[in-house]
């Protein structure tokens, strides 16, 4: 049957005749087409049997795929489907299946490659045009959306979708009114259905057009109240537009109609969180840890809500939850989705991994760039890498859309704080503080703004304001103690530490603090105190076991010390700090070699850290060793290039040694390091007038004026200059100004008193320096004051100033000026007084030694050679130490030993007139008559007065000219 079938549909006997009589023979006959096609199909039959065996088995595994996916058992479908594939990989319903059962597991890029075999294999693009846009809007390929899925020929249902979708596509590229008509067709195309208003309404919130969004949400409700997305779409907008219980209410709505909607849950989660509303919250968030496996916003929020209870445990587990979510999903997927990209930031950025943080918001921003929040987050990290160019760049649209957010002008304000635009950073922050009050953080900075700015007073007021906020918060507290401290406000200082030590019982550091403010006071047993306590607590806090050292070393137990030290370094035997306080401790008990020694090796231990190299510079300039503490000052400042503190000291180390004109540069240096920093640039103002360049210091004057505009300080600075420069006119111009903006203070009537003297009106000046120490009484105001009345032939008067201020607040500066005074008063016993007080904490002082020795010189006290021997021990090269030697020795008797110290003192110091006068004694004295009157008339030229000055004339009226 099948053969004669196969026949009939093949051939019919007439034509085969007529075929074969005009083919003349050369066509093949009837009879063997047939039986060459009966062969075929034979051979055909026999090699198909496995194809539909395996057919079958295509289809029944495609069957089950298909009633797994219609039940929701997607992984059980794609299974079967691959098992299909496996059978027959030309099976079209599998592939287009397959895609779609993967697009809802988001395998995208496994989905895709099964839409493409469809496609290759011959489906029709419309049949797979709404999953296939799903997968590119999933992908973020909006523009191969826009290109490949097309709306035309598509049935009702499939065209609503597309035409949905395209509206999102289009307004992702930004083609806004292409996307409303897009929207527009779809609700035209069917106006049933609820599809478009689905993407249309959060189209519409993007574009902050409430009314029309409303409108769209009410449509959705009439024709689909029982749809869970209609609910949660109102929700949405009731939460945008604040109405955060309605917007609960309609989550609730939308998980009634269906609890198992994880966006609604996961929606009304977080707003519960943000509503602080944590165990309400924990709720939906247990379902969904339950019921939802892959979650990772629901992750993010267990974090938040972890955090608050202080669980550090929970909250680095829930992060790391969230980042193995995120990271292992496909980069395109991520990237199309701006919810996900702020969770993969947000949860690097709480882990601490900023780099792949800031990679998600790149990408987030790249795509998204009116995104905010995620603006805000990548400025505060680059904040934190102290990127302070690239948080002003990307923190500046924020303040375009939103000028008074106050997170953007807080993050603002420390970038310009950071480049040291003290004025652009204090508007900043001063918005900022006004959005906030009370807000600790914003106050700080506002406070270290105003005092880079130069307004100290408010700048303190605002730390205080901030400290008050927060008492726990160290750095601000620390900032707060050194002001106090330098403005000699001790109580307050103690009151701020004792703060931070009762809000954080467990902060070792504030007691710490504590202590040495307490010793910096003078208060040794309470500072002992509180070192001892935290020592107790943490027998191995290394601060607290060094400050109890020192306050050993302040209680003159200067063994009891080192042996501490000693113990310390035998525990801790690389630590630079140790050694650096046993350098210092050294240098304290006049051991300047051993100090030396410490210093360099601490110094050579830990070059990060300038306190030892600096301690180092000093040791060796007070042992009169010039070119060893310049060649340390090099390398301290080759290492340290830009701290200003450090490079001053190199300036000062250079003036030392003589080479100004590196000094000058190094000042110069400091001058551009300090670019638009007022404070810093009239510090290094100061250090330029003091070491004789007054126009570099009227550079530093301008500098300061250009950052801050009337800044009293460099207004000070530039009378100083004009008086130096002997520009009266100008300093009396200046000096009117500061008059103007406030007659009463106290430094307009120390700068009267500069400019009168200058004038050489003595009388007047002596008046107004007694109105500046009155109304500020400081050590300079009371030297300032000291040399008027000096000047004008009153010492006893000078004396009395000093010797007042001593009482007031002991000063070495201010004692040194004193001794000084006494000595030439000839007041030994008062002189000798106060030296012991100095060296009591100054062992290693060549000068108070020196000056000791010639005291006790006169006192007639047999210490006195040896202790100038101690001063000429540490400096065996400084020409008046070694002077003070000779002449000691010349006073008691020893006039060959004298002698050849003397002609040494002469030779380094050949313009010292008191040096010439005490070498022509001791010539005098050993009968070298001719050399003694030669030393003499150098000594008396033109005038020259010096110590001894009517001894030496007595001399030389003796032995002649």
């Amino acid at each position: 049957m099948s053969q004669s079938s196969c026949g009939a549909a093949l051939y019919t006997p007439g034509m085969t005749d007529k075929a074969d009589f005009s083919s003349g023979g050369f066509m093949p006959n009837a009879s063997r087409a047939h039986k060459l096609r009966h062969g075929l199909a034979v051979i055909a039959f026999a090699f198909s049997l496995p194809a539909l065996a395996d057919a079958g088995k295509a289809a029944a595994f495609y069957e089950d795929g298909l009633a797994r996916f219609e039940k929701g058992d997607t992984a059980g479908a794609v299974i079967q489907l691959k098992n299909a594939l496996q059978q027959n990989n030309k099976l079209l319903s599998a592939h287009v299946l397959l895609g779609r059962a993967l697009l809802k597991q988001t395998e995208l890029p496994a989905a895709e490659a099964a839409f493409n075999e469809a496609l290759k294999l011959g489906v029709s693009p419309s049949e797979i045009a709404v999953p296939r846009g799903e997968l590119l809007l999933a992908l973020g390929r909006t523009k191969e959306l826009l290109r490949d899925v097309q709306p035309d020929g598509l049935r009702r249902d499939a065209l609503v979708e597309v035409l949905s979708m395209r509206g999102t596509a289009l307004a992702d590229e930004g083609d806004i009114d292409a996307a409303r008509r897009s929207f527009k067709a779809a609700t035209d195309a069917d106006p049933r259905s609820v599809r478009p208003y689905l993407s249309l309404v959060p189209f519409l919130l993007q574009l902050q057009e409430f009314s029309g969004a409303q409108e769209g949400v009410e449509r959705a409700i009439i024709l689909a109240p029982k749809d869970a997305r209609v609910w949660n779409l109102r929700a949405s907008l009731q939460h945008v537009r604040g109405n955060l219980e309605a917007a609960l209410s309609d989550y609730e709505q939308a998980l009634e109609v269906d609890a198992n909607y994880v966006d609604a849950r996961v929606a009304r989660a977080a707003l519960l969180v943000d509503l602080k509303r944590d165990a309400e919250a924990k709720k939906d968030l247990d379902y969904l840890a339950e019921h939802v496996e892959a979650e990772p916003r629901s992750a993010y929020l267990r974090a938040v809500v972890a955090g608050r209870r202080g669980d550090a445990e929970g909250v680095h587990k829930a992060l790391t939850e969230v980042t193995r979510l995120v990271d292992t999903l496909p980069t395109e997927y991520v990237n199309a989705r701006e919810q996900l990209l702020m969770l993969g930031a947000l949860a690097h950025h709480g882990l601490g991994v900023p780099e792949k943080a800031k990679s998600y918001l790149d990408s987030l921003l790249n795509r998204y760039p009116r995104n905010l929040g995620a603006r805000k987050l990548l400025a505060s990290i680059y904040m934190a890498e102290n990127d302070s160019a690239r948080t002003l760049s990307t923190i500046e649209p924020v303040l375009k859309l939103r000028p008074d957010d106050p997170q953007a002008l807080l993050l603002a304000g420390r970038a310009s704080l950071a480049d040291k635009r003290y004025r652009r950073a204090t508007q900043y922050l001063e918005r900022a503080a006004e959005m906030l009050k009370g807000d600790a953080q914003i106050q700080a900075a506002l406070g270290y703004s105003l005092i880079g700015g130069g307004q100290a007073e408010e700048g303190a007021a605002s730390l205080e304001r901030a400290f008050v906020a927060d008492p726990r918060n160290g750095a601000v507290g620390m900032v707060l103690t050194s002001i106090y401290m330098r403005q000699g406000m001790t109580d307050k200082a103690i009151q701020v530490a004792e703060a931070l030590v009762k809000n954080g019982r467990d902060n070792l550091s504030a007691l710490n603090l504590l202590g040495a403010i307490r010793a910096a006071s003078g208060d040794v047993v309470g500072a002992r105190k509180a070192y001892e306590e935290v020592v107790a607590r943490d027998p191995e806090f290394v601060p607290a076991l060094l400050n109890l050292a020192r306050v050993e070393a302040q209680e003159g137990k200067l063994d009891a010390a080192k042996q501490r030290l000693t113990a310390l370094l035998k525990q801790r035997k690389d630590d630079a700090r140790v050694m650096y306080e046993l350098g210092m401790l050294a240098q304290r008990g006049g051991q300047m070699k051993e100090a030396i020694e410490w210093l360099r090796t601490a110094t050579a231990k830990n070059p990060d850290d300038p306190r030892a190299g600096l301690a180092l510079v000093e040791a060796l300039s007070a042992t009169r060793q010039p070119s060893s503490a310049l060649a340390a000052a090099k390398e301290v400042g080759l290492r340290h290039p830009q701290d200003l503190s450090v490079q001053a000291v190199l300036g000062q180390t250079y003036l030392a040694a003589g080479d100004a004109n590196a000094a000058r540069l190094t000042f110069r240096d400091m001058t551009r390091l300090a670019e638009f920093e007022p404070e810093a640039q009239v510090r290094i103002g100061r250090l330029q007038l003091e070491a004789g360049f007054p126009d570099e210091a009227g550079y530093n004057v301008q500098k300061a004026l250009t950052a801050v505009k009337d800044y009293r300080p460099a207004l000070t600075l530039a009378v100083e200059v004009a008086l130096v420069q002997k520009n009266l006119v100008e300093a009396r111009k200046l000096l009117d100004d500061l008059r103007k903006a406030d007659p009463e203070a106290a430094d307009v009537a120390s700068l009267e008193a500069a400019a009168a003297l200058a004038s050489g009106d003595t009388k007047q000046a002596i008046p107004a320096y007694q109105r500046a120490y009155r109304k500020a009484p400081s050590a300079s105001s009371a030297l300032n004051l000291a040399r008027a009345f000096f000047s004008a032939g009153q010492a006893d008067t000078a004396r009395k100033v000093l010797q007042d201020e001593v009482g007031r607040l002991p000063s070495a500066d201010v004692r040194r000026a004193l001794i000084e005074l006494q000595m030439q008063a000839g007041l030994w016993a008062d002189a000798r007084q106060n030296l012991d007080a100095m060296l009591a904490s100054d062992a290693a002082s060549v000068d108070l030694l020196n000056n000791l020795a010639i005291v006790q010189l006169a006192l007639k006290d047999r210490a006195a050679l040896a202790t100038a021997e101690k001063a000429r021990a540490l400096a065996p090269q400084d020409p008046l130490v070694i002077d003070t030697v000779g002449w000691i020795k010349l006073n008691t008797g020893d006039i060959d030993g004298a002698l050849g110290l003397l002609r040494e003192a002469r030779l380094r110091a050949p313009q010292n007139r008191e040096v010439r006068y005490h070498l022509a004694q001791a010539l005098h004295q050993s009968g070298r008559t001719a050399e003694a009157r030669k030393e003499l008339l150098d000594a008396l030229a033109d005038g020259g007065r010096f110590p001894g000055v009517e001894d030496a004339r007595a001399l030389q009226k003796k032995i002649g000219k």
